[in-house]
């Protein structure tokens, strides 16, 4: 515990070397990058929903349940799909 992520992800730890106008001018574009990313990650999100409606759509038209039968129905059956012994 208390070890940063940055150490972690690269081995080292970061350094950081900014006079005060450097760090303003460099938070704002933090800033800029993560709105970026934020909105980034809910476009993916909502596209991954999208698709994943699709593919919901398109399985569960595939997968229908079948013809009503009721006993004493007749039905014609396929000689191929008996398996003799």
């Amino acid at each position: 515990m208390g070890t940063l992520l940055f150490k972690v992800n690269y081995g080292y730890k970061p350094t950081i070397l900014l006079i005060l106008r450097q760090a303003i001018k460099t938070s704002k574009t933090a800033e800029e990058r993560v709105e970026i990313l934020i909105n980034l990650y809910k476009n993916i999100y909502k596209t991954a929903k999208l698709v994943q409606e699709c593919i919901r759509k398109y399985y569960n038209f595939k997968k229908s349940k079948g013809l009503d039968l009721k006993e004493g129905d007749k039905v014609w059956l396929l000689y191929k799909n008996f398996k003799l012994r």
